[in-house]
């Protein structure tokens, strides 16, 4: 114990010299090898090859990420749950969008509420994530920029929990982290055409390789056009986007990767606002139609435009200094115009009409302008001290968020048809400015990993974290509101020879919003706090990964949604979840892989209220298997079973049952050429997500069958 004092000062005195020594903008390596753990590294350490540049992985089974401790640590030494969804895995699901990939993830609730166009949505440990894109966050505020297209990424990484110490700010449920493709020193092409259900037709394709004889220069161009109707009448789910990169690696120490993106989606609105009758309960004119459209055709329209430049760097002194940095500039316009039903006035009854057919409907136009500059520098120093081998990262990160906004609101009181819909009865809303919001946030933070030498390797290992967060929110017009905070984290492991590492840790989150509710109020900070008890095994040799978890997660300030505005979400108080979490992924031979997962989340709000939508159990399995038929290679067969249990709205009055959904998949590869279908939803059942106290339901999804034809060389 007595060495401790000497330990805290040099830790205090690198982290000082580290901070010092930082570039105007250094950036986190999304990918790298992992780390040896002998005592010293045998040989100068090199930076981590990018994502694949050999043979394509066909497991589910990733190794190492980068998102639970910013460092390329393996997924059995992080102490703290964390799923990686892999290409492999993403491509024999067919999934169609973020929220369609995060299905079989332990923790996490998808499709909570059904088919919104607007956003990937989703509950994990019974509370919304934050999202980040090559580790930098990509969203500030409610619908200021599209959704990301899963072809252009390599993975995803659900970190389950707060994660502030190192991405900031960021909710008590935990992060997505996603990453995107990068360019590759190995030639790579591909073509794909897929066709579905609601008019799908997309084309997409996918070159990489290198640009120059040495290596030195690498480039990427990923490109995708889609047309498409969506589950409502009247809707549709367009696309355009570009994703184009350059790699620059003069030396196995040093690599800059610049990354452009621009997209447009072309949408409307999918989110119906559906009363509780004739959806969830009985309606005596029958269930109202999945496919209804509660807006005006010819007005309704949910277009977001975005353009971005991201730069990844990174170099490597020696074996023992590195630094990194990532830094983004996008900017995002979305024009949201719809109509939806007034069930909020009058929940229990919200019909004009003794038929209960009708009802009147509010109209709703929303213009968001947003520019987003956003930095995150690290270093990093790797040495050994008092029988200790230390992995020290020292990092600044700065985000600047503006957004402009302009609304627009009515009531149209004419009697609207639910059941045999007539439209173009209404009146444009007036639009007026609302006053803009600017919002700036640094972060100064330190963590260490650490193992205990041990004559047999070392077998104790552990993470110490600690941040200092400022963040200012500017409403035009009002005084500046600054908030603070220092969050901290812990985590103890031991590792058992046999494969088996349990462990203990704690951690916290900080969240203060950049943008004001409904009606231009600010929001006070999100705070979190979590005790997390897990054990991970992985038998040598094996190809296999489980992961069981105990979790108990307290926030403060929650959000949640106004009973009275569907557009407007209120605190109401403190949140407790409580839970735990089974997720395993096995290679079995070379053709079979399998996942599956298991969660229980009990969450209770200070207020009495519970969390609309959240079952108390879900689990979910998918397998898939490559195999010859008559002798003829290149067959490969998928399927998924996902169960939910049954959901409440926030009184516990209205029930919706539970439910297990059947997905599928078949395919066959011969050569270059690659031909499957995959199936959402195979039963094509109709069923509600959530039903929120406030009046409205949410249908889920129908069936969705999408073929694809995939030419590669």
């Amino acid at each position: 114990m007595s060495a401790l004092p000497v330990i805290r000062a040099r830790c205090r005195a690198l982290a000082i010299g580290l901070i010092a020594t930082l570039p105007a903008h250094a950036q986190i390596a999304a990918e790298a090898e992992t780390p040896p753990r002998t005592a010293e590294p045998a040989s100068p350490v090199t930076l981590a090859p990018v994502v694949v540049t050999g043979e394509r992985n066909t497991s589910y089974i990733e190794t190492s990420s980068v998102s639970g401790t910013k460092t390329d640590t393996p997924l059995m030494d992080t102490q703290q749950a964390v799923s990686v969804i892999n290409r492999e895995q993403l491509d024999a699901q067919g999934v169609l969008s973020v929220q369609d990939a995060l299905r079989y993830s332990a923790g996490v609730r998808s499709d909570a509420y059904g088919i919104d166009s607007r956003s990937d949505d989703a509950f994990i440990r019974g509370t919304s994530f934050t999202q980040y894109l090559d580790g930098l966050r990509q969203y500030f505020g409610f619908f200021s920029v599209g959704r990301t297209d899963p072809y252009t990424l390599e993975r995803l990484e659900v970190v389950r929990g707060p994660a502030s110490v190192l991405f900031g700010q960021g909710t008590t449920g935990g992060l997505i982290s996603l990453v995107s493709k990068r360019p590759l020193s190995t030639p790579r092409h591909e073509v794909e055409l897929q066709l579905g259900n609601y008019a799908r037709q997309q084309l997409a394709f996918d070159f990489t390789g290198p640009l120059s004889k040495n290596g030195v220069w690498s480039y990427r161009l990923v490109g995708l056009a889609r047309e498409a109707d969506a589950q409502l009448d009247f809707s549709n789910n367009d696309r355009r986007l570009l994703q184009p990169s350059l790699c620059w690696q003069p030396s196995a120490d040093t690599r800059w990767t610049v990354i452009g993106s621009t997209q447009r989606d072309g949408g409307s609105t999918t989110l119906n606002f559906l009363p509780h009758e004739g959806t969830l309960l009985p309606n005596p004119n029958g269930r109202i139609p999945t496919s209804l459209f509660p807006s005006e055709p010819g007005f309704d329209a949910y277009i977001s435009e975005q353009q971005s430049v991201t730069s990844l760097f990174e170099h490597r002194f020696d074996k023992t200094w590195s630094v990194a940095q990532n830094l983004r500039y996008s900017t995002g316009n979305v024009d949201y115009r719809t109509l939806y039903p007034d069930v909020f006035s009058n929940p229990d009854n919200p019909f004009l009409d003794a038929d209960r057919r009708t009802v009147a409907r509010y109209s709703y136009i929303g213009q968001d302008k947003s520019k987003v500059l956003v930095s995150d520098s690290r270093a990093e120093a790797r040495f050994h001290f008092a029988g200790l081998s230390h992995r020290l990262l020292a990092g600044v990160d700065v985000s600047r968020s503006d957004n402009d906004s302009a609304r627009g609101n009515g009531f149209e009181a004419s009697p609207f048809d639910l059941y045999a819909p007539v439209y173009g009865n209404f009146t444009v809303p007036e639009v007026m400015a609302v006053p803009g919001t600017a919002t700036t946030q640094a972060g100064v933070y330190l963590q260490d990993q650490l193992e205990l030498d041990h004559s047999g390797g070392p077998r104790w290992v552990g993470t110490l974290g600690v941040r200092r967060d400022r963040a200012t929110t500017e409403v035009e017009g009002s005084d500046k509101i600054k908030d603070s905070a220092t969050t901290a984290r812990a985590g103890v492991m031991y590792r058992f020879a046999s494969g088996v590492h349990p462990y203990l840790s704690y951690s916290e989150s900080f969240q203060p919003f950049t943008y004001t509710d409904f009606f231009g109020n600010p929001y006070k900070p999100l705070r979190g706090k979590q005790t997390e008890f897990g054990v991970k095994v992985q038998p040598a040799g094996s190809k296999s990964l489980i992961t069981a978890t105990l979790f108990d997660v307290r926030e403060q300030n929650r959000l949640s949604p106004d009973p009275t505005e569907p557009f407007n979400s209120i605190q109401r108080g403190d949140a407790k979840s409580r839970g735990a979490e089974l997720e395993a992924s096995a290679q079995i031979a070379r053709d079979l892989n399998v996942t599956g997962s298991y969660t229980y989340t009990d969450v209770t709000v200070s207020d009495g209220s519970l969390v609309a939508g959240l079952p108390l159990h879900q689990a979910s399995v998918w397998g898939s298997y490559k195999f010859s038929l008559l002798e003829i290679p290149g067959f490969n067969l998928g399927g998924g079973l996902r169960y939910i249990g049954q959901t409440t709205d926030e009184t516990g009055a209205l029930v919706t049952p539970d439910l297990a959904l059947i997905d599928a998949a078949v395919g066959y590869t011969r050569g270059a050429w690659t031909l499957g279908v995959n199936a959402a939803n195979l039963e094509d059942k109709t069923y509600v997500a959530t039903c929120l106290s406030r009046g409205d339901c949410f249908y889920g999804p129908r069936r969705s069958v999408v073929g694809r034809v995939v030419y590669r060389w």
